[in-house]
């Protein structure tokens, strides 16, 4: 069956020798499926003759072939999809869309401007390279194979760009040569922990270890595959409790993003405990402590109960810096991201070093009695160094 009219098939011939003559480094023939705009088939070039065939279907059994035979493969790769065709032969992309016996044609900016448009999704550089971070990006389901960032996908991209904005001078932090442990406390699909662990190990050429700890086996699975396919193999991920984790001492840096109600609290007391360096957190929804409030005029709090519940929020985040001060902690706090992206955009950053702990400790039980509650995070603490002072 004749996919394309003789007038069209003989374009698309001259096209593909035009780029297989004139491509530099890296030529990129790429069939798309016109309603989905799926990737279907994909073929690269390098050097020399040979060349690189993909197929969506099977991506893990790419096959060579010779470059005078790209032309009738990607003839074949069209029969059950759209007609469209992608030419990028590292200058420039030729689009080629045919439709009956139509065609049309457009040129679009190299598959390397693409990826670097990626940067437009924070509004600003980001601290990961666009082009080198592709593989991890499209491993974890941000990027598309064609260097685009997925649009379900860019809120999540400018999160994890913004949060890595500003912990990159912890990261960056001399240190000793022993390896920069990461803890992820409630990693969920580990967004966050593959972009850390890729900076260290790509861009800061620093030695490092990651451990993710989440109760879904699922997600713990998922992260997994993805290390292993990224070859990543000093990242660990566990299926566990915050509070019942084997870590070791002592850690770099423990981060905790939007682990719900007291798990916030397990990942700082975790903190505390195995002694890390930095404890940042973005606290989620919180509940505790607004059912407990007894020392503050209650009229407003009970007639308006978003009153009670924002009250309760700030009560618990103030709990959670004071509990870092008192075990010896310097704390920032701030907003991470804007209300737009997230409600959930509270930031406690915490580095150890605090002369001021004893002074804060007898705030900090004065404070809890003036409003008569009982924070999880102290029991949590004392059960975390029970555990491991008895494993």
């Amino acid at each position: 069956m004749r996919i394309l009219n003789p007038a069209q098939e003989v374009f698309l011939r001259s096209a593909i020798r035009n780029a297989l003559h004139n491509h530099g480094e890296l030529l990129h023939l790429t069939v798309v499926e016109a309603k989905t705009n799926q990737t279907i088939f994909h073929a690269s070039i390098r050097e020399g003759t040979h060349c690189r065939i993909e197929t969506c279907q099977n991506p893990e059994s790419a096959s060579t072939c010779l470059s005078d035979e790209i032309p009738d493969r990607l003839l074949t790769a069209m029969r059950d999809t759209g007609k469209t065709v992608l030419i990028d032969d590292g200058r420039q992309v030729l689009r080629l869309d045919f439709k009956g016996n139509a065609m049309t044609r457009e040129t679009l900016p190299s598959r390397t401007d693409v990826l670097k448009s990626a940067r437009w999704a924070v509004g600003k550089a980001t601290h990961l390279d666009p082009n080198e971070a592709a593989p991890l990006l499209q491993a974890i389901g941000i990027m598309t194979a064609d260097g685009d960032i997925k649009a379900p996908m860019r809120k999540k991209f400018k999160q994890v760009n913004h949060f890595l904005d500003l912990i990159a001078p912890i990261l960056r932090e001399k240190c000793d040569s022993a390896p920069f442990v990461v803890v992820d406390c409630g990693c969920g699909k580990s967004y966050l922990g593959f972009v850390l662990f890729w900076y260290l190990k790509n861009t800061l050429k620093r030695p490092a270890s990651f451990i993710g700890i989440d109760q879904s086996e699922n997600v713990i699975e998922t992260s997994r595959e993805r290390t292993k396919q990224l070859a990543m193999k000093d990242m660990q991920f566990y299926c566990s409790s915050i509070r019942e984790a084997r870590l070791p001492n002592p850690i770099g840096l423990l981060v905790s993003l939007h682990a719900c109600d007291t798990a916030t609290d397990e990942a700082i007391a975790c903190g505390v405990v195995h002694q890390a360096r930095h404890i940042v957190v973005a606290p989620c929804c919180q509940h505790e402590l607004a059912d407990q409030i007894e020392g503050a005029p209650m009229y407003p709090l009970k007639k308006h109960g978003i009153f009670k519940q924002r009250f309760g929020d700030l009560l618990t985040d103030m709990v959670r810096a004071l509990f870092l001060e008192v075990n010896g902690y310097t704390v920032t706090t701030g907003e991470f991201i804007g209300v737009e992206e997230t409600p959930k955009n509270l930031l406690l950053k915490a580095k150890a070093g605090n002369a001021a702990g004893r002074k804060r400790a007898r705030e900090y039980e004065a404070f809890k009695q003036f409003y008569k509650i009982t924070p999880s995070i102290d029991h949590l603490k004392r059960e975390m160094e029970y555990q491991r002072q008895n494993p």
